[in-house]
């Protein structure tokens, strides 16, 4: 954990151990990418991918990994923080019910990035990984700490635990829209299991460790002490007042961006023994570009005394907002002795996987007149442009879908209060469904948004609740561009809306076919997405139109014997399928259904509904 060579990718810290699947998961998060987000269900069923596009083109292994884990998750992210996508895919609809955005009650952001998952194998046995980051759900390349705690259950309470459950059970309080009953049973059913679950620190820490939630109540107050020998701060943004909090600290360092230490005051820097800075020049040695860091986004604290180290890992920034409560963060805190995980350990330059070898000296920039008065006004247009979104956010915008004509439909986007004061005619903005082109689509957002807006003629596979907002202002010849996605309400959705989706990617009976292959697949957990499987699919059945292949029976009767919750699932799939009773153009092939009836009938009688 504290040697920057020993890399752990975002995804490969969500998976689950061998022969174990997913029982349901907690995230949270600042910021949000919806690629991103589409590739954790793969994670859980051990699908490997190289690159975004990957996960979107091969579209068949992603319906799969979300039809079987999108339901099991709920993910909690700042108000007006999800990113704008860069590209397009029909499964972003089931991320919708996923996506919970959150305001917290004391004014800051919530900021925590965390996950919570268990896991279960075919024993019955629980698992539980608790994953603390300084990464948000987002594909971003910086250098971050990824922290993982295993846990299993345990015979008795384990009051350690009790700041984990109060912080799970804040989560829905905060929540700025209705949140779906199965993910309220998600947070409900970890809540009560989690006070006899014991949770085991990393090798080379003790046993005991805290969890810390800022911004909750003011139940945890600062959790960093003064009376330190040594202390080093590793954070991306700083302000003088934390820097300022540890005077009685002997030997001070700091790791941050060139920019953040600028606009620190010369009084404060000289109590740090020894400032660094991420050096650009220096060159990451990863193989591929996946893997290849830049950037510094990590929040790491490490305080030493003789023997003994204490260091905190988590989302807060050394920031008076950071860890005064005024945002909701977390940390873990751990202890262990200083000859295994001590500040040197982190900062040795002697060492190959030294952080310092990413470093350089700090050393003061300074700007221009010229170059100063464009950063303030570049500071006062971005500012202008959050007042204008906050405003935005305050007026409950909803989403009504209302059927125009076969197949087509509108969607209307109104506020729920329209006495909004805020306005400003230098800020242009217009909004359009993530799922239709933006130049094509696009709206004006009125300046006080008193009328609704109307997208009229959308396909029922573009209908969505996911809608992207731009905000735009120029003035004294320069101008800025604020873009996010909103997760709305939305009345009058419909049922088989899905359906459709799995039909678009199928395509055809051959689809259709596939798709049962890989539900079947044996050894599931250890199932690896790879080319060569995609490819002898394609070419095995691309010319097989309307025909059963030979195995697939003698598959389906292998699972009904020894893995009859297979059958469940593609019993799903044909029910999700089954419900627009008016397609003409059935990708179910007429031989399988009649396989298909004697299979759940046998089903039936032996396991019932199961």
């Amino acid at each position: 954990m504290l040697e920057p060579g020993k890399r752990t990718l975002y995804i490969d810290a969500l998976r689950p151990p061998s022969d174990y699947q997913l029982s349901w998961g907690i995230g949270t998060t600042y910021s949000l990418e919806l690629e991103t987000l589409l590739s954790v269900p793969l994670a859980f069923s051990l699908y490997e991918c190289k690159n975004q596009k990957e996960i979107l083109n091969n579209s068949i292994f992603a319906l799969d990994a979300i039809r079987r884990n999108a339901n099991k998750l709920v993910i909690f992210c700042q108000h007006g923080q999800i990113k704008v996508s860069s590209t397009d895919s029909l499964l972003y609809s089931y991320l919708e019910d996923m996506i919970v955005e959150v305001n917290p009650f004391s004014g800051g952001v919530f900021h925590p990035k965390i996950w919570l998952l268990r896991f279960k194998n075919q024993e019955e046995e629980i698992f539980y990984k608790y994953i603390c980051l300084s990464r948000n759900i987002t594909f971003d390349r910086s250098w971050d700490t990824i922290l993982v705690l295993d846990g299993r259950p345990v015979e008795h309470e384990v009051p350690e635990n009790d700041k984990l459950i109060k912080f799970v059970n804040f989560l829905p309080k905060i929540a700025v829209n209705k949140i779906e009953k199965n993910r309220l049973d998600i947070i409900k059913k970890s809540s009560i299991e989690l006070g006899k679950i014991k949770f085991n620190p990393p090798e080379d820490f003790d046993n005991q460790f805290n969890f810390h939630f800022l911004g909750i109540d003011n139940s945890d107050s600062f959790p960093i002490s003064d009376e330190y020998r040594r202390l080093l701060i590793v954070s991306p943004f700083l302000s003088e007042s934390f820097l300022n909090r540890f005077e009685k600290v002997k030997q001070k360092y700091l790791i941050s961006l060139q920019n953040s230490i600028d606009n620190i005051s010369d009084d404060i820097l000289k109590k740090y023994n020894k400032i660094w800075v991420l050096d650009e020049l220096a060159e990451d040695k990863s193989e591929d570009d996946i893997s290849r860091l830049s950037g510094l986004h990590a929040k790491l604290y490490i305080g030493e005394n003789e023997k003994s180290v204490t260091l905190w890992n988590g989302s807060s920034n050394a920031t008076h907002a950071g860890f005064s409560s005024q945002n909701v963060e977390a940390l873990v805190e751990l202890r262990g002795e200083r000859r295994k995980v001590g500040i040197n350990k982190f900062i040795d330059e002697k060492s190959e996987n030294s952080i310092v070898n990413f470093l350089k000296e700090y050393g003061k920039t300074t700007l221009g007149e010229e170059e100063k008065k464009k950063e303030n006004l570049e500071k006062e247009l971005e500012k202008r442009l959050e007042n204008y979104k906050a405003n935005l956010l305050k007026i409950g915008l909803r989403i009504k879908i209302k059927p125009e004509s076969e197949e087509l439909y509108k969607i209307i986007i109104c506020p729920n209060i329209t006495n909004s004061k805020y306005s400003s005619e230098r800020i242009k903005g217009i909004c359009y469904p993530i799922t239709l082109q933006k130049q094509t689509n696009k709206k004006d957002i009125p300046l006080l948004w008193k009328d609704k807006i109307i997208f009229h003629k959308v396909p029922l596979l573009s209908l969505t609740s996911l809608v992207a907002f731009e905000l735009n202002i120029k003035d004294k010849g320069l101008s800025q561009k604020m873009e996010f996605v909103l997760n709305l309400p939305v009345d009058g959705m419909p049922e088989r809306r899905n359906d459709k989706i799995i039909r678009a990617i199928l395509r055809d009976s051959n689809g259709f076919i596939q798709y049962l292959r890989i539900l079947l697949t044996e050894n599931q957990n250890i199932f690896l997405f790879n080319h060569n499987f995609y490819n002898n699919y394609i070419r095995g059945y691309e010319h097989q139109q309307n025909q059963m292949p030979m195995p697939l029976a003698e598959e389906l009767i292998k699972a009904l014997s020894r893995d009859p919750d297979k059958i469940k699932n593609i019993h799903d799939l044909i029910k999700e399928l089954s419900k627009n009773k008016e397609i003409k153009d059935d990708i179910i092939p007429e031989e399988f259904k009649e396989m298909w009836e004697n299979i759940w009938r046998v089903y039936k009688s032996q396991y019932g509904k199961r």
